[in-house]
């Protein structure tokens, strides 16, 4: 299933490209996300936990930058992982896209999800995984700009703040994003589209 996705970067194209291309220290903005070691510098081992109410699942796996074309400002990767417990298996071939947005950046996500085993049954709800999909990257990118902000001098402006394109530092990861919260925000996207399609 084809799934996309964008979100915006409080940074100029230049920052953002280097900030987004430090896989390391951006890992711990998407909930629940685990950067595990480094095979070499477009390589990477990591696991994604989702807490299912009581329940604990986690993807562990590889994720590889199979193409970086800074002249166009685009990645490509591909990531594989398994179910810890044995429930199913994920592979994603994953795109994404800088552009300039004013004196932000927008970022354009294409992922192409193949599920096997236990979890593909929710391959069955394209609309609702789109759906969750956006929440985390929602919430990735509420992150990485609180990130970011909290790493701007007091008193420094936009480009002052971002003229040296430095990258965030790496913290801890992000707690597992319960499914309580995922379904309370999807809910929200809902209501949200239904009133707007009945406003018109």
């Amino acid at each position: 299933m084809k799934i996309e996705n964008s979100f915006r970067v409080d940074l100029p194209i230049t920052a953002a490209w280097a900030t987004l291309l430090d896989v390391p220290s951006i890992v711990p903005c998407m909930p629940g996300a685990e950067l595990l070691g480094a095979e070499d510098d477009r390589s990477y081992r990591g696991q994604v936990k989702l807490r299912l109410g009581p329940v604990a699942v986690a993807f562990r796996g590889r994720a590889r930058l199979t193409e970086v074309d800074e002249a166009q400002r685009l990645v490509r990767a591909d990531a594989s992982g398994t179910e810890a417990k044995g429930r199913g298996s994920a592979q994603a071939q994953v795109t994404f896209r800088l552009s300039p947005d004013g004196e932000s950046t927008r970022v354009d996500v294409v992922s192409d999800i193949a599920l096997a085993g236990a979890v593909a049954q929710y391959g069955r709800a394209q609309g609702v995984i789109a759906d969750v999909s956006q929440v985390m990257i929602d919430t990735f990118a509420e992150n990485l700009k609180r990130r970011i902000e909290s790493r701007r001098p007091q008193g420094a402006d936009h480009h002052d703040a971002t003229r040296s394109a430095e990258p965030p530092q790496a913290a801890a990861p992000a707690p597992a994003m319960s499914v309580f919260a995922i379904l309370a925000a999807v809910v929200r996207r809902w209501f949200g589209r239904f009133k707007e399609k009945h406003s018109q």
